[in-house]
């Protein structure tokens, strides 16, 4: 069994009884994400609040999987768990400093035939998902364009560290970009669900990939943020023929107009 407790986390998730296997797997609660069952197994997702000492809650997302594993490389044939996955490339972001939630709690173990995993993250508060925020500002023109291009431009810079890092997401949609809006400094970004992503060696691939998939979900977006977020992640401020070229690849696999000028 392969057991990680966050170490500033363990006497909180000792005090709620939250600090082994058995104890988190056999928790009972309303489920955020109803188990989904699939090839055998099953995946769900619950939030906890968890009390702490000055009166406050500290929220966890509590996910737990039987059997819902990934071919790799090592493992070409059982596969590993999605959430092994998934808890270390969020060890990793944390290195990279590419916003991500916090692993609190991880453990896996096979039971007979049967491979459990479970990964308890923190909980990003007072975020919400892009594609909401997206909808509340770009949809009725509100608020200023300077304000829509500050988080234009958080967004961006997320995208690239995470690029920078070697990480190709693979489902980079703006339901998996968080974002918390903040009146006096840039807004927070954040990324979820990286149980698909992966180190990737070759930097027009993770470019191209990526931004296809955000482009092609990206509602509400008009042409010219399009090419603002493109000229932001880039970092530059004109395109030159390289950008251009790769900015065609990219919408044509996204299938949606295009961004480029």
């Amino acid at each position: 069994m392969t057991v990680y407790i966050a170490p500033d986390k363990a006497q909180l998730l000792a005090a709620h009884r939250l600090d082994n296997f058995d104890s988190v797997w056999d928790y009972q609660g309303e489920w955020f994400e109803p188990p989904n069952q699939r090839r055998g197994g099953w995946s769900g997702v619950n939030r906890v609040a968890l009390p702490e000492a000055n009166a406050t809650d500290y929220a966890v997302f509590l996910k737990r999987q039987q059997n819902h594993q990934r071919r790799t490389g090592r493992h070409p044939i059982a596969g590993v768990p999605t959430f092994l996955r998934e808890f270390s490339m969020l060890l990793y972001l944390q290195t990279q400093a590419v916003p991500a939630p916090k692993p609190v709690f991880f453990a896996k173990r096979k039971v007979n035939s049967d491979q459990q995993a479970i990964l308890m993250t923190e909980a990003l508060t007072n975020y919400l998902p892009l594609n909401q925020v997206t909808e509340q500002m770009f949809a009725n023109g509100m608020p200023s364009q300077k304000t829509q291009r500050v988080l234009i431009d958080a967004v961006a810079i997320m995208v690239r560290k995470l690029h920078v890092a070697g990480v190709q997401h693979r489902a980079l949609y703006p339901k998996h970009i968080f974002v918390r809006l903040n009146a006096d400094k840039p807004a927070d970004v954040a990324v979820i669900d990286l149980e698909k992503s992966r180190i990737t060696f070759w930097d027009f691939y993770r470019t191209y990939i990526d931004l296809a998939a955000l482009n092609r979900h990206a509602v509400f977006w008009s042409r010219t943020k399009r090419l603002y977020f493109f000229k932001q992640y880039l970092g530059v401020k004109r395109l030159n023929r390289w950008h251009k070229f790769l900015c065609r690849l990219i919408y044509k696999r996204s299938q949606r107009g295009s961004t480029c000028a």
